[in-house]
């Protein structure tokens, strides 16, 4: 679906990587602003930071703009692509084909779950390329200020990757289960409507409501699992960060009651952890 846009996609991906490799400049400029200049009241230094901290901050301004601009015009050009292409192929189907499959199944096919795919492949290549940028740029900036506290972060990860890949099988079964229950929600609408005269002669409203019932309960159940499980996951991800910025406040603060680590790297180092555990769950 992307390879008639690779130049678009290359462009989308480019921007993203720029994005995540500015974040975790800042936070590190932000430790040398406390280091090297709040700290000994170097004012030079401190101007001389603000000024290179607003000049990269434009750049990284200009980089958001180029990766949500890209990335609208290639979820809607994916979009458009895929949904020519089915209505295409439905023009191609044998009768036969049409006589048992409901015009709202095929509906549901076309419009919201084309868009799904087109969401996956632009948003969804988002996300998997800026945590993995943010994940090897932090990792890096804290191995230069601190490996010791570093590796003590990084042994988090799997920790963190076993959790949401518990949470991960069973938020996919209930919203895979939603997305059925709701093309057989849009087949339900369209037949109906389609035959509501027949519906209305052969005086079927009760029974037809009452089908109907079903589907939107099923729906109801599968998204309310799917939801529930998805409210535990955020506060289990911050219960883990919690642990780690425990772990570097106090390993931290050891070291720099023995004048090995700085306040500044400590701040930085938090604010890595942050930025390395939200990319990971949302992977």
């Amino acid at each position: 679906l992307l390879k008639p846009h690779r130049r678009l996609a290359f462009g989308f991906l480019g921007f993203v990587a720029v994005v995540a490799t500015l974040d975790s400049t800042f936070t590190y400029i932000n430790k040398l602003m406390v280091d090297t200049a709040i700290i000994p009241g170097d004012r030079d230094r401190l101007l001389g930071l603000i000024a290179l901290y607003g000049a990269l901050y434009v750049v990284f301004a200009a980089a958001v703009f180029g990766f949500i601009y890209c990335a609208g015009t290639l979820g809607q050009t994916v979009q458009y692509d895929l949904r020519k292409r089915l209505f295409s192929h439905m023009q191609n189907l044998s009768l036969s084909y049409y006589d048992k499959t409901p015009i709202g199944w095929m509906m549901s096919r076309v419009t919201s779950d084309s868009e799904r795919i087109a969401e996956l492949v632009t948003w969804g290549l988002l996300d998997v390329t800026w945590a993995c940028m943010i994940i090897l740029t932090a990792s890096v900036f804290m191995l230069t200020i601190n490996w010791q506290l570093t590796l003590v972060i990084l042994i988090m990860i799997p920790v963190l990757v076993l959790v949401a890949a518990w949470f991960q099988k069973r938020i996919l079964v209930n919203y895979r289960e939603s997305r059925r229950m709701n093309s057989q929600i849009t087949a339900q609408y369209n037949e109906t409507i389609n035959g509501v005269r027949v519906v209305k002669a052969l005086n079927r409203q009760d029974a037809n409501l009452d089908e109907f019932a079903v589907f939107t309960e099923k729906m109801r159940g599968a998204s309310y699992k799917a939801s529930w499980y998805s409210a535990l996951f955020l506060p289990a991800v911050q219960l883990i960060s919690a642990f780690g910025v425990a772990a570097v406040a106090f390993g931290g603060g050891l070291q720099v009651e023995n004048g090995t680590m700085t306040v500044g790297a400590i701040g930085a180092f938090i604010s890595y952890i942050t930025f390395m555990m939200w990319p990971i769950s949302d992977m």
